[in-house]
């Protein structure tokens, strides 16, 4: 079960989490544009997590299915950001 309402939100978590563990331990340097994608990843999977609460708190006609679109954005993004650890951490430094 959810513990902020919905997974996305603590995906979102923790994605920024794990980005700001790897800034702290000054893991960030060995590949500077993968953490940046999956921090923007992270920000993404709270957009939509929170759409729908927000959508049908404060608007009438309800989900019209744009938090799945921001979620599939969001593992776009985190897949892409972990290709680009990866491989700057295995193959160039």
């Amino acid at each position: 079960m959810a513990l902020f309402g919905t997974a996305f939100v603590e995906w979102g978590i923790a994605l920024l989490l794990g980005v700001a563990l790897a800034e702290y331990a000054k893991f960030t340097k060995k590949s500077e544009k993968g953490f940046a994608w999956l921090a923007t990843a992270g920000v993404f999977f709270l957009f939509a997590g929170v759409f729908p609460q927000v959508v049908l708190n404060y608007l009438t006609f309800g989900t019209i299915g744009l938090d799945t679109i921001f979620a599939a954005i969001g593992w776009i993004l985190a897949l892409i950001g972990t290709l680009f650890v990866a491989y700057e951490v295995l193959f160039e430094k």
